[in-house]
């Protein structure tokens, strides 16, 4: 089962999405990102939107990813 961290996580896998790029995006530093893909920082719901407007995707996504994982598991 999913967590959204790892939701995201895997979504930026999938794509071939680098944390850097992320960060660059989101003008926070690469060591942030990764806490946050980790679930070793607490996300914000203000942090996750400015990760999906860096990656250009909707705010569910990450909610989705994580629900089929749930369905399919």
């Amino acid at each position: 089962m999913l967590n959204i961290a790892q939701a995201i996580q895997e979504y930026l896998i999938s794509h071939g999405i680098r944390q850097t790029f992320v960060a660059e995006k989101c003008g926070w530093p690469k060591q942030k990102v990764n806490a946050i893909v980790r679930g070793k920082k607490k996300m914000t719901a203000d942090e996750m939107a400015v990760i999906c407007n860096a990656i250009d995707v909707p705010y569910d996504c990450f909610y989705k990813i994580a629900d089929n994982n749930r369905i399919s598991a």
